[in-house]
């Protein structure tokens, strides 16, 4: 297999005439591309004649553009399968923009290129006719995580004797596959051995992934969705961002493999459902009946979680913030407010009505009287409904909740989330805000709990 893969990328609706300065000749509509995705990055030269200037322009152009958009800019082709004839094409429609570098240096021939790394890369192959139907999602470092409490140790298949056979076996505990849709999964080792004859050390290395079984009928977006949501999942769990950085999906039509790049980060965080009084292991989670809400809730479940996430990573009173912005997201009811039950007909209300603005505009200067009717008049529709219970108690309450054994009060935290958001710092009380923090984090975990179906929490309003 060839080391990079031909494209022929064109930007259909992209003129870069007006950025960087007028070349000596024509750019290209149509750019060669070299794409490297072998290693921890994906990267894409572009070749031009030096005179257009084209990777200067690029350059300007990407800095005026939503950078998380770049794919949705260009149009790719696959332009030479030699070494790779089973590839039938390649998308980066979905690339993020990481960097670009444009080197006087970078010279292929008397061809020039400016090097771009993005985040994604997709690409569709034939099929094989040995391997189809089930997915290999291989996860990023924090996902180790994931796989490792399903499997025992390395030993060696009898003490008793020196056969020279090694094994890893699932914990018993755990069982095989757990259903999702059209497909089931399970989370598991790839191992990968490295030897030398000449050396004392051979070496087995894990390779975490989630392994996917899929039933006939399934769609590339539903074996996609599916590996979303499992991810999704595992990330709420442990609280941490965790991503793919492989996916290989075989379908009767086409084999898929997703290349991303692994986001780096130095922050390492044990996560567990322990604070929300769920004492499952990940095994147990998983064989929970949360499938359903999940698929249901799956877009807000997912921008929930990735807040709930980003809060571990930021200040108090940014964390608060978060938490506080996912109870706001959560909460979709629909308030109905109640009238008040009239005693006359509308007729005998009127005129009631006008009785009483004749003896209040006796209290208002004369000069200021036309204003007051006009207020008069917008606070009566107001005036036919009951006053409504605080929104916020009536969510919480909805969900389970009792707002009123909070360690905090409603109000509390109102006050709160008004004096970080305008800036009054000096009116926080620090220890009133740690404790808010460890509340809306129960709070927000079991919001996140309910919206999947699971039902098994207890909050605890004891706070140290």
């Amino acid at each position: 297999m060839s080391d990079f893969y031909c494209l022929d990328i064109e930007f259909p609706n992209v003129d870069f005439d007006p950025f960087f300065i007028k070349g000596k000749a024509e750019i290209e509509k149509v750019h060669r591309a070299h794409l490297f995705a072998n290693g921890s990055e994906i990267v894409l030269n572009f070749y031009y004649d030096s005179r257009t200037y084209f990777g200067e322009k690029l350059s300007t152009w990407i800095d005026s553009i939503d950078c998380q958009k770049f794919g949705s800019f260009l149009k790719v082709d696959v332009a030479n399968t030699i070494g790779n004839s089973r590839l039938i094409k390649v998308d980066l429609s979905h690339a993020e923009f990481i960097s670009c570098t444009n080197s006087t240096e970078f010279y292929e021939g008397r061809f020039k290129y400016v090097q771009v790394k993005i985040n994604t890369a997709r690409f569709y192959w034939e099929p094989n006719d040995n391997e189809k139907l089930f997915g290999e999602f291989y996860l990023d470092d924090k996902g180790f995580r994931i796989v490792e409490p399903f499997y025992s140790f390395l030993w060696t298949e009898t003490s008793s004797t020196n056969s020279g056979k090694f094994s890893i076996t699932r914990m018993s505990d755990s069982k095989k596959f757990y259903k999702i849709g059209n497909s089931t999964f399970r989370p598991e080792f790839n191992f990968v051995s490295k030897d030398n004859r000449k050396n004392r050390t051979a070496t087995i290395i894990k390779e975490p992934k989630i392994h996917f079984k899929y039933n006939l009928g399934i769609t590339e977006k539903e074996a996609i969705f599916y590996g979303d949501v499992v991810l999704m999942l595992a990330s709420f769990y442990h609280h941490i961002k965790i991503d793919y950085i492989l996916r290989r999906i075989h379908l009767p039509e086409y084999t898929i493999t997703i290349k991303n790049v692994e986001e780096k980060s130095n922050l390492e965080i044990v996560g567990n459902l322990w604070s929300f009084g769920i004492f499952w292991d990940f095994n147990k989670f998983l064989e929970r009946s949360w499938q359903k809400e999940t698929i249901k809730n799956y877009f807000l479940i997912s921008k929930a979680i990735t807040l709930f996430n980003q809060s571990h990573l930021v200040d108090d009173s940014s964390s608060f913030l978060i938490k506080y912005n996912i109870l706001e997201i959560c909460d979709k009811q629909k308030t109905n407010n109640e009238k008040f039950n009239f005693i006359l007909s509308e007729k005998s209300i009127k005129i009631k009505q006008e009785e009483a603005l004749n003896l209040l505009l006796k209290t208002i200067d004369p000069v200021e009287s036309e204003k007051f009717k006009n207020r008069w008049q917008n606070i009566l529709p107001l005036l036919q409904y009951k006053p409504m219970k605080n929104q916020m108690v009536t969510f919480l309450e909805s969900q389970g909740l009792k707002p009123d054994t909070f360690p905090v009060s409603i109000k509390n935290l109102k006050e709160l989330r008004n004096n970080i958001t305008h800036g009054s710092i000096d009116k926080v009380n620090l220890e009133l805000l740690r404790k808010a923090n460890i509340l809306l984090y129960r709070i927000c975990g079991i919001l996140i709990l309910n919206l999947m179906g699971v039902k098994d929490w207890k909050l605890n309003t004891k706070i140290v």
